[in-house]
């Protein structure tokens, strides 16, 4: 990735810390960078290869804030727990970034796969493969608990609930229960 594919994507995903990720228009984006739409091609196919582009840093950047890789006496249960907690947080405190990130529409691709380049959900599926004590395969597994976990965020983005750390932790205990 050259500078000015760097510089427009710091500059999108500024724009989206504060503003619904759905009114960003590529008209905005590239006004905001004193660029023309032709430059803007140079660089990204469409608006939703911006997206893409942009929501692989923000998993970087959020892989980064949340691995517990220093913590050595920390279970990967214990680990995953504090990420969910961390990830509901986020819905509170960066509504509009955290919305962006998991359900922008250039994702829609996305699967449960071994080779993608989001960090931080290669980092989700590593510690639900370690986690995963039940009859169910990972791929089912990791559904059942992003499902709890994105579920509970917006209800707390859309202040339908409270967060509760003790919610987060019996949830995901009862998921990761061996069903034998």
């Amino acid at each position: 990735m050259n500078s000015t594919e760097e510089k427009i994507i710091a500059k999108a995903i500024s724009l989206i810390q504060n503003n619904d990720y759905t009114t960003l228009s590529l008209r905005k984006i590239t006004k905001m960078l004193g660029m023309t739409t032709g430059a803007f091609y140079k660089h990204f196919k469409d608006k939703d290869d911006l997206f893409y582009s942009m929501s692989i840093e923000l998993s970087r950047d959020l892989a980064k804030q949340l691995s517990f890789d220093n913590i050595d006496k920390t279970t990967p249960f214990e680990k995953l727990v504090k990420i969910s907690e961390q990830f509901c947080l986020r819905f509170e405190t960066q509504p509009h970034l955290m919305t962006f990130l998991f359900f922008n529409p250039s994702l829609r691709e996305i699967t449960y796969t071994e080779n993608n380049p989001f960090d931080f959900l290669n980092l989700i599926k590593n510690l639900i493969s370690q986690v995963n004590h039940s009859n169910t395969t990972d791929s089912d597994f990791f559904i059942q608990i992003w499902s709890f976990i994105q579920g509970y965020s917006l209800l707390i983005k859309n202040k339908m609930t409270r967060y509760d750390a003790e919610l987060i932790k019996i949830t995901l205990t009862r998921l990761a229960e061996d069903k034998n």
